[in-house]
């Protein structure tokens, strides 16, 4: 009797560590996966941040190459004789009709 109860005292024992060992183990894989998502959130946070920074600055330089292009075609029409105008002509587009309606009465 008292070796069967050696022996289940043994069995006990191993269980008990096996168990205390797997939750260990669990808990630890736990631990490491709440730091990588905590990790992942940072980062992506940073990504963002990153990514509006590099916008602001595309759009910055579309900026730019507006402005340089606009300097270049008002050199380029000056130099081919094109002057500016202070009074714009406006055409009126709309077909000729027999009867009066609100598409084609001017103002």
């Amino acid at each position: 009797m008292t070796k069967r109860k050696t022996n289940n005292q043994i069995l006990e024992k191993r269980l008990f560590i096996g168990f205390l060992s797997i939750f260990v183990g669990i808990l630890g894989l736990y631990m490491y996966l709440v730091s990588a998502t905590v990790m992942h959130v940072v980062l992506q946070t940073e990504y963002r941040q990153e990514a509006k920074t590099i916008r602001s600055d595309v759009s910055t330089l579309e900026n730019r190459l507006i402005v340089a292009q606009h300097k270049v075609s008002s050199n380029i029409a000056s130099l081919q004789g094109f002057t500016s105008i202070t009074e714009k002509i406006f055409i009126d587009r709309t077909p000729a009709s027999l009867v009066l309606s609100d598409s084609n009465r001017t103002q």
